[in-house]
This record gives C-alpha cells, structure tokens and sequence, in this order.
C-alpha cells in the first residue's frame, strides 16, 4: 500500500512537471483586409512537431512541419487557405488575408510526444474607412473617417493628422471640416493591453502644390509661374463644385492688383472671361496645371502673384507666389573703350531673402577671375580687353543656385585697327587735300604768269592808262 502511495505521488509530480513545461499563450493581432502576417511559433526544440489549426484544436487543421524538413499545407484546408498559406523559417505567414482568414489559429508544439506549448492567434479586422464617398474632399467639406475593430475585446482608437498629432476622436471616429493641411496620409492606432497597431490611410483633399513661395528667374531666361492642383485629377472629378477661376497680380513698383486672367463655370463648362495678355497657360482642366509661362521674363514680371479658386460652397483656395527677375545693368553700357570705369549692377530690385546672396563669375581671361565677388554692384574703375566675355551674376541660397543672369562685355583697345585705319585714312586725305590745293594753287600761279606776257605799256599812254597792243 505504501508502493501504492509512493507511485501516484510520483505520477502526480510527472504530470505537474508535463503541465509547467506546457505553455499556453494568446496573442491578439489586428489587421486590415489584404495584408499579410506572420504567426510567430516561437524556439523550437531539435526534435519538434508542429501543427496549425483553425477555430480550435479539433478545428480544420491548415499546416504540419517537423525538424524531418516537412513544411506543409493541407491540400484539404480550401481554397480560402491553401492559396494564402505558406512558411516562413518556422512561421506560418498568411499572405492577402480576406474575410474568411479571420478568427483564431491555433500552434501546438511537442517534443517527440510531449506538448511543449499551445499558441493561440486572435486575428481581429479592423475597418478604416471615409464617409464621403467622393475620390476627392473639397476644403470646408464634411471630414469623417471610421476606424472600427471587430471584437469585444478591450481596446482604444486614435488618431494621428498628416502632421503627426493626435485628434479628438469620437467612438473612434474623427469629425471635424476639411481643410487643405488634412490632404495626405493618416493614422488610425488601435491599442491592446499597451501593443499598438497602426494602419494608413489617405485622404485627398484639394490643394496647391506645395511649391516654394518664391519663384527666381532672370531677364535671360523664362518667366513660369507654377500653380499645381493636388490630385490633378481633380478638375475633370469635381468640376462642377468650381465657381471661378482667376490669376491676379500686383507689381513689385505698385499697390494696384491687376487681373491677369479669370474663368468663371457656366452650362458645367468653364469659360474664359479676361485674357492672359503676353502670358501663355495650358489646358488646366486637363491635369489640374494652372501655370503661367512667357518665353523670356523682363523686370516688370517682378510682383506677387495670387491664384484663386471658388468653389460652390463658399469656400476660397488661393496661392500667393513673389515672383523675382535678377537683371544686370552696366553703366554706361556694354561696349567700351579700355581704360573706362564700369559700375556692374545685379539685383532683384528689392531686399533679398535671409541666405540668399550674389556671386559674380567673370570671365576666365578677366583680372577678376580669381576674386570672390559676393555684393550686387562691382564697379570696375580701368576696364581692359582681358574683361571682355560673358560675366554671369548667380543668385545662391548656400550651394544651391537659384537663378542666373548673364552680360556680353565688349572692350576694345584705346587705338583699334578701325581706329588706326580711320587716322590714316584721314591724313590721306588731309594729304590729298594739301596737294590738291597745292597744285590749284601753282595752275593759278602759271594763268598769272602767262597773262602778264601778254599785256605791255604804250610809249605815250593815254590818260585811261594801259591797252592792250
């Protein structure tokens, strides 16, 4: 009786030490429709057997691998899984998971017969959607997104803006009206016991494109004005929330603002109203491009320009760019004389921006090459031939080179062949002229000596004096 006794205390222990070494974890994990996810099986031992369920331990068995090298998937789990599953080192991945895939996986694990460990994966859908069922959010339009997951099991949702910041949130879902800083990609986070899962999604909300507000060019290049509607897809979707359409602009020297051109929408159509002037554009119904482009920008283009847009509901989308021209003025012009003062000046007429500054190429051959020339005005106080070429003026914020503008110089030589050509060519013909008037001179001289030869006086002369014999 006491071997009896002695023997079930021993099976007693046996089987704690079996139920200690078995572990039994759950894992919840929450995804959206179409992504994949890899079911973590843990260290396995040298000798282990592996088998994948789905529901519950006496469910529809998935997969099987061992440490014999046998990896796979039951033929006869359905198409809903066999086509999805597959093996990754010892995990079990489940590839473009659909509605179907939902629920829970279970992972038993032994070694030889032993269990070592039962592994259960809570796989949770979660649903972010918009409300709106438009491609597109015109600024002052309603803005609901839901993001909602699919159990009773505790969790928290927020919500992280394009920017990165939490949003109030109510039941999980923002309300709030759109605007133009919403366009971009937002952050539902969904919150389990301190594990966080986070899931994307874009909202598209119309908008300029985020170009610079300054645009640089200069009086040897193009003048653009880029005005970009973010999606360009926008005008064609949504054309007739579009009430006008208008470009104005105020020059840098005046405070009067000035219609370039304006559309306004009539019949669904869009319609000029005001013409562009010298200023060309494209087609921006086609790809949401409201540029404006003139073949060579000149220093009265200097100014603020302001694209709008009104929408139907009242709402008013503008763009402000500054538009700069560098231009370089010599004084007193571009051809001279070696030996002549030259003042250089490149600017854009006004203060420039906090690091942006002026820097002077000259040409190879100038004395200047070498000199680091960093104001807007040069004045060169003895210009010589070595200075004629092309000196370019650039217009730098740190390395990067805005824009450029460039001036012919053309010195000559104090005494130039054509000079030279033109001084002889007139003693030549100051020389002709002396021989000329020389030669008159002694023709009149001989006229004179011949005709006092014949005239002579009378031997009794008459009162009126000499006649002619």
């Amino acid at each position: 009786m006491g071997c009896t006794k002695m023997e079930n205390l021993l099976q007693f222990f046996v089987c704690l030490i079996i139920v200690l070494k078995t572990i039994v974890a759950d894992e919840v994990i929450y995804l959206r429709v179409g992504q994949r996810v890899e079911l973590n099986s843990g260290d396995l031992p040298s000798n282990y057997y592996m088998r994948w369920y789905f529901g519950n331990e006496d469910g529809l068995e998935l997969a099987d691998a061992s440490y014999l090298s046998r990896k796979q998937v039951n033929i006869d789990s359905g198409e809903i899984w066999k086509s999805r599953l597959s093996f990754s080192a010892n995990n079990l991945a489940i590839n473009n998971i659909q509605e179907e895939n939902f629920g829970t996986i279970i992972c038993r694990v032994k070694d030889g017969i032993n269990l070592l460990r039962t592994l259960k994966f809570h796989l949770i859908k979660v649903m972010v959607s918009l409300e709106e069922q438009r491609p597109f959010l015109i600024p002052g339009d309603r803005l609901s997104l839901n993001c909602k997951a699919d159990t009773k099991i505790k969790h928290l949702v927020s919500w992280l803006n394009p920017a990165g910041n939490r949003v109030p949130v109510l039941q999980g879902s923002v309300r709030k009206k759109a605007e133009t800083q919403d366009n971009g990609e937002w952050t539902c986070v969904v919150t389990d016991n301190g594990k966080k899962s986070s899931f994307k999604f874009f909202v598209s909300v119309v908008d300029f494109s985020s170009a610079s507000k300054y645009v640089y060019t200069s009086t040897n290049l193009p003048l653009s004005i880029p005005f970009w509607i973010t999606p360009k897809e926008f005008v064609q979707n949504i054309l007739s929330s579009v009430e006008t359409v208008e470009w104005l602009f105020t020059p840098k020297t005046s405070s009067t603002q000035q219609t370039i051109i304006s559309f306004s929408l009539r019949n669904g159509q869009i319609k000029q109203e005001d013409a562009a002037g010298e200023l060309s554009y494209k087609n921006f119904t086609a790809g949401g491009n409201f540029s404006l482009h003139r073949n060579l920008a000149r220093a009265e283009d200097r100014g603020t320009y302001n694209c709008s847009i009104t929408f139907t509901n009242g709402f008013v989308l503008s763009r402000i760019l500054v538009v700069e021209v560098l231009e370089i003025i010599p004084s007193p012009g571009t051809e001279l004389i070696s030996g002549h003062h030259l003042n250089l000046s490149c600017s854009i007429s006004g203060l420039l921006e906090t690091g942006v500054t002026v820097k002077w190429v000259p040409p190879d051959t100038s004395s200047f090459a070498k000199a680091d020339i960093s104001s807007g005005h040069l004045i060169i106080p003895r210009v010589g031939t070595e200075d004629s070429g092309n000196w370019r003026c650039d217009l730098r914020q740190n390395t990067t080179t805005l824009t450029s503008a460039v001036i012919a110089l053309k010195i000559d030589p104090i005494l130039t062949v054509w000079m030279i050509v033109t001084i002889c060519g007139a003693g030549v013909i100051l020389i002709l002229l002396l021989v000329l008037a020389f030669i008159l001179w002694r023709r009149r001289q001989r006229k004179m000596r011949q005709l006092r030869h014949r005239l002579c006086k009378c031997a009794n002369p008459k009162p009126k004096g000499f006649y002619k014999a």
